[in-house]
């Protein structure tokens, strides 16, 4: 500090008031008292005297208040008063320009009401000054530029402080000169549920809980009460984690159960046709017995009505009501009657029970009593079924026309039949063969296996590198029911538990619901094509008047007949063109009620197809439902 106002001897010596010796800086922009004289019978010292002294002495920069008050304070409590600033000079202003500030982190969400980000408005530069009138230029001289940005959606401007707050909960977002909040929470098209991203803190630092979440739930409307313990434990995961966390079900309500449509049960005592679960999880088809003997007038099975379903509901607590339950056709088969109740069927003669589809029948059955091996040699049976007290080993065959009942394993042998065929202990074809059934195929698993089912294919565990076709439904629900790796092609769709594995083992599964004649008329329309181009090749494609014009008059008629017959087979071309194209329609319609579904997880690596259209799955579904959606004519999930 240097001295502004030095009085002598005799001026301090005859002023009757307090009086106060200033100081200021080097560069002039600070001034505070260096000393202080008591009053002589005069003014005692005040922040006013203060003021008064410093404008005596040619100092018109206004006063600190508070710093004057202090420094009387100290005075009169006997303390330092120095290092207290009086005055300051006016610094000069930069120039700046235009900005938008965030005020927090705009990586973590904002709430509604929340003031998230500041227009900073463009300032020119200013001299400033000293205290001793010293003018001091701005480092810098550039014309500074504005910016313009507007409130988008979810966001207010409040013109009092230059602000931008937020109407949502959301995240903040700016493009093209527009700020906007992107809600957080998602309502499903379904409205069964909420989705969003969980942040275990706002753009504040301030903690994100259930409760928080719950409010701006009910906010959007939500009626249903959401999980709190459920959001809690996602919460903290995202704080434990560092990270939030995608796709979160915030609030979910139910789907509507469907009802249960007509089914039959049997009645027969000794019947293990639906199998037994072990501890394990696992089926063991050897206590089955799918298809148990019965004696003639017993009853065998009773059919139930469908059920009407359960109703669900959707986050605004609007009930959703259900499909209920369509009747099932039964059809009489060979040695069954139905009573008079309506509902149950007899056995008129000793046989098997059997259920193919919709058709009951009890038919007679060729039993052996253990392996088909060396033993037995290769069964063949013109009429009924076979049951297989063992196994079929590698090498070996088996037909007939009704079923193969397995009650062991089947192993890399050839099995035909025209009705159902089982395999208690599972199918394992390392070394080739193949199942052919006219009905429907169940094991207990299937490893390298060849099947091809007229009806569905029901498989308890593990389904590996295996190929199946079949017509009716894959089914691998009962125990593990995963697929992992091969192919399979289904005309009804799939419910299993889990397709696919997590070392993205090559999955595929189609849905295809071609019929024979459908490929018989792509042949014939091929056939008929070929037809065509060896006429066209000899004798040109030129309109036929021009070729008959050209043809000398000795071949004329046979080159008439032969063009009238190309005429002919192009219209049946076209009408073949026409048959497949209506029939691809239908099939492209009969695929939208056609489901695969998962219960538990369908993991990357699997493709399906429905149709000619492949969907490759690039992460983990969750329990999803694939379909085939006629109007965008692609596969969807839900």
């Amino acid at each position: 500090m240097e001295n502004v106002l030095t009085e002598d001897k005799r001026t301090l010596k005859d002023s009757p008031d307090a009086r106060f010796r200033f100081a200021m800086s080097k560069d002039g922009m600070k001034l505070g008292v260096s000393r202080y004289f008591p009053p002589n019978c005069g003014r005692e010292p005040s922040a006013a005297l203060i003021r008064k002294q410093l404008a005596e002495a040619g100092v018109d920069l206004p006063v600190d208040a508070a710093a004057a008050d202090r420094v009387i304070k100290a005075i009169r409590e006997g303390r330092p008063f120095t290092g207290i600033t009086l005055v300051r000079g006016i610094p000069p202003q930069e120039p700046r320009h235009g900005s938008l500030i965030a005020l927090g982190d705009l990586d973590y969400p904002v709430f509604p009401g929340d003031k998230f980000a500041r227009y900073r408005r463009p300032k020119a530069a200013r001299p400033g000054r000293t205290i001793d009138g010293r003018t001091l230029p701005a480092e810098k001289d550039f014309t500074p530029d504005d910016i313009t940005v507007k409130a988008g959606d979810n966001v207010d401007w409040d013109p009092a402080d230059d602000t931008f707050v937020s109407r949502a909960w959301g995240m903040a977002r700016l493009a093209g000169g527009i700020i906007r909040v992107a809600p957080v929470a998602r309502i499903a098209d379904d409205r069964i549920s909420v989705t969003g991203t969980l942040h275990h803190r706002d753009f504040q630092g301030r903690a994100v809980t259930p409760a928080k979440v719950e409010k701006e739930l009910r906010d959007l409307g939500v009626a249903i009460d959401p999980d709190m313990n459920h959001l809690a434990a996602r919460i903290r995961l995202a704080r434990e984690n560092g990270r939030p966390l995608a796709d979160e079900i915030l609030v979910e309500g139910s789907y509507p159960v469907p009802g249960r449509n007509g089914w039959l049960e049997y009645l027969v005592s000794t019947r293990k046709a639906a199998g037994m679960e072990k501890n394990c999880g696992r089926m063991d088809f050897r206590d089955r017995g799918v298809h148990p003997m019965v004696k003639p007038g017993q009853a065998i099975v009773r059919y139930h009505h469908p059920t009407g379903g359960e109703g669900g509901i959707d986050i605004y607590g609007k009930t959703i009501p259900p499909h209920a339950g369509c009747e099932a056709p039964v059809t009489l088969g060979e040695n069954v009657a139905l009573l008079d109740d309506g509902v149950t069927y007899q056995a008129r003669a000793e046989g098997v029970v059997t259920v193919d589809r919709d058709r009951i029948s009890v038919s007679k059955c060729l039993v052996i009593p253990g392996n088909v091996d060396y033993n037995s040699g290769n069964v063949t049976v013109e009429r009924g079924s076979v049951k297989v007290a063992g196994s079929i080993q590698a090498g070996f065959s088996v037909s007939a026309p009704v079923h193969v009942i397995v009650e062991g394993a089947i192993e890399s042998a050839t099995v035909t039949a025209g009705g159902m065929v089982t395999a208690g202990g599972g199918i394992l074809m390392p070394d080739g063969g193949q199942i052919s059934a006219g009905g429907d195929v169940m094991a207990n698993f299937a490893v390298n296996a060849d099947i091809r089912a007229g009806g569905d294919v029901t498989i308890a565990n593990e389904i590996s590198n295996s190929t199946i076709h079949c017509r009716g439904r894959l089914v691998a629900v009962s125990g593990k029911g995963a697929i992992h790796g091969g192919r399979i092609v289904t005309r009804k769709g799939a419910v299993v538990n889990e397709i696919g594995s997590e070392l993205g083992v090559k999955t595929v599964i189609c849905v295809d619901t071609d019929h024979p004649e459908d490929e018989a008329l792509r042949e014939q329309r091929a056939k008929i094509t070929q037809s065509i181009r060896k006429i066209d090749a000899a004798l040109g494609t030129d309109p036929p008047e021009l070729i008959l014009l050209r043809t000398p008059d000795a071949k004329r008629r046979a080159v008439a007949e032969v063009l009238g017959h190309r005429a002919t087979l192009a219209k049946q071309r076209r009408s073949i063109t026409d048959q497949i194209r209506r029939l691809s329609d239908a099939r492209r319609r009969e695929m939208e009620e056609v489901t695969i579904t998962a219960r538990v997880e369908v993991h990357p690596g699997v493709t399906v197809r429905f149709g000619k259209v492949f969907r490759h799955i690039a992460r983990r579904c969750r329990s999803p439902i694939l379909y085939w959606d006629f109007a965008s004519r692609d596969i969807g999930i839900r």
